[in-house]
This record gives structure tokens, sequence and C-alpha cells, in this order.
């Protein structure tokens, strides 16, 4: 037995109150008439007051009611044992269905022994089917109807979907695995313990050693603008694989284009370089493939898009008469035909009469305060889906506000140079050794990225997201109005890399892993519609969530034709993780260690009791008592208060 709270305990020192009260009865003497007092001695008359106890019985009843009153606040308890039925037992097939099931006929023989081990089990068994490769996922029998797909395996989120499913139904979990045990599909061990009341069985797939060639990657670039500027490398590698030669072939549009023969070293790789590819204009749907094909052919093929474009235009805004600013920016892109941007200069009060969508992006070099025509058409531009960069020169500052993105600028700073860091958006410190002269010394808002900044701290470069589109603030010029910066080597990488990132380049790749995020739109305030359309030629989300859907994931190899919020279209190829391709196995110790983690690796049966101690509280049975004493106090009370008038 005990207290859940022993300090009110402390309460019971008001037991001295009832106590006190009846011992206010005085002992007195009734007084006699006497003729006179002359003849008595004189003596000082006694101060001790007799007491004694009243109302034994009300005095009583007063106590307990204090005691329990006290008790009751510190609640206490006993210790009692009871005997439970343990929680009823579900059964859980899982089967692994990841892009390395493929090999050979594995998926059949998954499949294949978890329906000889449903069939087997007995009648009324409660049974979940789980189908297992990025997620787990709960499937509806028959079990041969489940599919093998192209996402990878993830055993940590099949632990982690487990641990789930035991907390939300409450019961014993008895999960058998068919899966083919392959070690990249293993995350740390502390991701793989169940449940206290989960118990795994591990049926393995396949056996021996599981060699594998695939083609492990492609590299080149999604947007092409210089036809003699075409490189192709496709990479090839061997799992438990002895040296071999593979016939790696380039296919456009199904077409042939190129092929050659590489020797891959003994689980190895090897790279197979393919230079100035015939790549007309258009979009187009390239593939690499290996020959001769092994036992897992889906990985001897990358699907990737590739696109041949005229460069495009990016308009740079400058002060009317002042042509030569953008000199050096001009000359910047040219050099660098990777962007495939070409330059057309214009004064700030042609923006409103341009229609600005032909050009991908557009360059403010040190505006001052735009006239509302142009700041509107400028702002609509990014906010439908256009890019800008903004150089902040002594003319914004003097304004006191950047145009467009209406960052205030507090103040101007003397020469300054930058601290020496690197982006994500650099490769380099591309303002090393740079001076600025008269920066402005802009106030970010909340939602902006600083991408560089200043010796004293203030913003460099920061990014600024409006609508569909994006915005990047340079605090100097593009010129040598204010500072050297374009006299440096840093320049050059500054402008192609801005421009590349400006017009999406840096986001766009030939071909994306399976499961890959893919922004739809930039902001959820835009209503224009995005959309999606798969492999099979069906959209891939309802035409109805096209006005709100952020991103979408596709599930399978193929190629997506993607529409944005932006209204930008694109072809995107898709191909399984590679780390798929690898069939190496988790070795077999890691297997037993992994299922006796699991409950001691035996599920407990459905009549198992449990015995445990709990705690009982006895507030209630106090409180019965406490109201019994109340009423008792007040019988005695009443009775005594009557005796005491009629006394009177």
């Amino acid at each position: 037995m005990g207290l859940f709270s022993p300090w009110f305990l402390a309460g019971l020192v008001t037991l001295g109150l009832p106590l006190w009260l009846h011992l206010l009865k005085q002992f007195k003497r009734t007084p006699q008439p006497f003729s006179s007092l002359m003849f008595f001695e004189r003596r000082i008359q006694s101060s001790s007051k007799h007491r004694r106890l009243r109302y034994l019985a009300l005095l009583i009843m007063r106590l307990a009611l204090l005691a329990l009153l006290v008790l009751l606040f510190a609640n206490p308890f006993v210790n009692r044992a009871t005997s439970t039925l343990a929680p009823r037992k579900l059964t859980v097939i899982a089967i692994d269905r990841s892009f390395s099931m493929r090999y050979k006929n594995r998926m059949a023989e998954a499949k294949e022994q978890a329906a000889r081990f449903l069939h087997g089990l007995p009648s009324g068994t409660a049974v979940q089917l789980l189908a297992v490769d990025t997620h787990a996922v709960p499937f509806t029998p028959p079990i041969q109807e489940m599919d093998v797909t192209d996402e990878a395996s993830s055993y940590g989120e099949f632990v982690r979907a487990l641990r789930v499913m035991e907390q939300t139904t409450g019961l014993s979990l008895d999960v058998h695995f068919f899966t083919d045990a392959q070690q990249t599909s293993m995350p740390a061990f502390a991701d793989l313990l169940p449940g206290p009341r989960t118990s795994l069985t591990i049926h393995e797939i396949g056996s021996g050693a599981s060699p594998n060639w695939a083609i492990q990657s492609v590299s080149l670039p999604a947007i092409i603008y210089d036809a003699a500027n075409i490189r192709l490398t496709a990479g090839v590698a061997g799992w438990q694989t002895p040296q071999a030669s593979r016939k790696v072939t380039v296919l456009l549009d199904g077409r042939v284009v190129a092929s050659k023969d590489v020797v891959v070293p003994a689980s190895g790789t090897a790279v197979a370089e393919f230079n100035d590819l015939a790549i007309p204009y258009g979009v187009h749907r390239g593939q690499v493939d290996i020959s001769p094909h092994d036992d897992l052919p889906n990985d001897d093929t990358q699907l990737f898009s590739i696109e041949r474009a005229d460069p495009r235009k990016a308009l740079f805004l400058t002060t009317p008469g002042r042509t030569m600013e953008s000199f050096f920016y001009k000359s910047a892109l040219d050099a660098s035909t990777s962007t495939g941007l070409r330059v057309q200069a214009a004064p700030f009060s042609d923006a409103a009469r341009l229609d600005l969508s032909q050009f991908a992006i557009v360059v403010l070099n040190n505006p001052g305060e735009l006239d509302k025509p142009t700041a509107q058409a400028l702002s609509e531009y990014v906010s439908n889906g256009g890019s800008a960069l903004i150089a902040a020169g002594p003319a914004t500052a003097r304004a006191s506000v950047v145009p467009i993105a209406l960052e205030h600028i507090a103040a101007t700073t003397n020469a300054q140079g930058a601290q020496v860091r690197t982006s994500d958006l650099f490769a380099t410190n591309v303002f090393d050794n740079v001076e600025f002269l008269a920066t402005p010394k802009i106030t970010p808002q909340p939602s902006d990225r600083i991408l560089e900044t200043f010796t004293d701290g203030s913003p460099l470069l920061l990014e600024q997201a409006k609508g569909e589109g994006r915005m990047l603030i340079f605090a100097g010029t593009l010129d040598n109005a204010a500072g050297d910066f374009p006299v440096h080597a840093g320049f050059l990488p500054f402008v192609a890399a801005t421009g590349a990132y400006l017009t999406g380049e840096t986001n766009s790749a030939s071909s994306v892993v399976v499961g890959s995020a893919v922004v739809l739109r930039q902001s959820k305030s835009q209503s224009a519609s995005a959309d999606v359309i798969g492999p099979d030629g069906k959209h891939e989300f309802p035409l109805s969530e096209g006005a709100k859907i952020m991103s979408f994931s596709p599930s399978r190899e193929g190629f997506y034709d993607v529409h944005s919020a932006d209204g930008k279209r694109r072809l995107l190829a898709v191909h399984a993780d590679r780390r798929e391709s690898n069939l190496e196995k988790v070795p077999a110790e890691t297997l037993i260690l992994w299922g006796h983690t699991s409950n001691d690796g035996a599920a407990r049966p459905e009549t198992e009791t449990e015995s445990k101690t709990v705690q009982v509280s006895l507030w209630r049975y106090l409180l019965i008592f406490l109201l019994i004493a109340s009423v008792g106090e007040s019988v005695f009370a009443s009775r005594y208060l009557t005796e005491e008038r009629q006394a009177s």
C-alpha cells in the first residue's frame, strides 16, 4: 500500500481544531448569597481553568471527517496482481516487390511460397498482406495478382510500418517476410527493431551469387544549344561478375545513332564516351543499351530525354542612353555556350511595351525608381513564371527600395569585399578579391534566401520567390560603375551560374530516379493548372487536382510529359534506382540476428495470459466514508445544539 500524494498528510494537523473547540467547556460554581465577607481571609484567586471534553460522539465524528478528507487528498493505493488475456495475434504476410525481384523468376517464387504458407494457416486465422518496396502498403488477395514495381526496397520503412500496425491494432504480429534479402535495402540496425509484440520470420528468395551488369549512369545535358559540343557518357557496372566485354548502344527515337564495345573489369565499372552525336532540333526520347542481356534485362537499358533548341533571349534593361552597361554581361554570356542565352539590351521604359514572355530571363542593371507601367509589367512577368536578376547599384540605393522585390535599402556602405565562402550556386568563390563600391545594405524579407554576404554580414546575393517565378537580387552592378567585379575571373562563372539557375537548367536532368520529387509549381496562390501524362498515356492525377498540386513522384520507369504551372513543358525520363541492380545478399548471420531481435523470434500463442501488478486507488471508498461521516456529524451537531438551547 502507498500514497500517490503523501505530502497532503500534513493536513492531519487540522485534527487539533475539534479538540480545541471541545475543550472550551469551563468548570463553573454556582454563586451563593452571603451577608458580609469581612470575616473571610483575603486570598489570591487561582488563574487555572478547568476544562473537559464536550460531546464526545460529535468530537469523534469531526475528527473522522477531517482525517478522511486528508486521506482523500493523499490518494492512497494498494498493489493488486491481475491476469489478462494476451492480445490476439495477427499474421502478416509481407512480399518484397521491389525492382530487384525482377531477377530471374524471384517474384514468382516469392508469391508461390507466400501462397503456400497462407493456405497452410488454420481456419479463422486473422491475416494481413503487405506489399513492400519503398513503402509497405496493404494488399488485397489473391497474392498472384501482386506485380513487381520499379521502386527500391527499404527494410527500414517496412519495420516502421510494422510498428505503426502494432500500435494501431493492439494485436500481436506474427510477420513472415518473403524477400531476396538485398544488402542495399538494409538501414542502420537500430532501424530494424520491430515492436515488443512482433515476431519476424524471414523467408529468403533465391540463393547463391547473383551476377548482374547494368547501365549505371548516363550523363548529358537535358537541353543543348550547340550541336558541335554534344558529349554523352555512359557508365557500365558489374556486381559479382567476371571481366567481360559489353556493347554499348545509343538510340534516339528508336534509331541507333552510335555504339561501341567496352571491357568491364570483374565487379567493376567502365565508361563509354560518345562525342559529336547527331541530334536534330526538337525533343527526343533516347536510351542507352548494353548487350548481351543478362538475367535482369530491365537495368540493361537506361532512358534519357534530350532537347535541341535555339539559344533563348535574355532581356538586359539599362538606363536610357547608357548602352555600354550590357557590354560585360553580354560578353560573359557569349563566352559561356552552355546557358544558351543571347542578350538583347533595351532601356527600362521599353519593358512595358515588349512581350516579356519571349525572354528566358530579364536582367535589371542598377534600376532606380521604375515608373508604374514598367514595374507592373515586370511584376506580372515574374509572377507568371518568369525569372529576373536585379543588380541593385547606387541608383537603386538612392530609391531606398529594390523594384519588384520591394526589399528596403537601409543605407549605403563604402568600399568592401565579400566574405570568403561558396554557396550551392557556385562551384568556387567567384567574389574572391573583388571590391564593391557604395554597396546598398539590403534588409531581406523573412522568406528570402541569402546566398552570399559582404564582410559586414549584409546580403550580397539573395533569392526571392514571387508567384511561379523567382528573382536573384545582387547588391552590386553588372558593369564597372560601382566596383571591379566585371574584370575579375569570377564574373564569367557568376553570369553563367545565375543564368542557368534562373532558367532552370540546374534543376533539369536528362533522367531522374523513380520516386524523385518533381516540382510542378512554386506557389499555392497561383491557380494555373499543372498536368503530367505517364508512360501509358494516362494522366498521373485527376485534372481537378492540377490547380493545387505542388509536386508528384513518378512510380515507374518511362517517359513522362510534364506541364508545370508556370506554363513550361518538358519530357522527363525516369529510371529505376541502380542500387537495386546490386544483388548482393545480406549475410546469413545478420538475417538471423534480425529475426531474433523480434520478440526472440517467437510469437506468443493467442491463449497466453499476462500477469502484472497494478496500483488501485482507494479514493472512491474514502469518498463514501467521508459522506457517511459528514451525515453523522450533521446529526450529532443538530442534536447537541438542541440540548444547548433547551439548557439555556
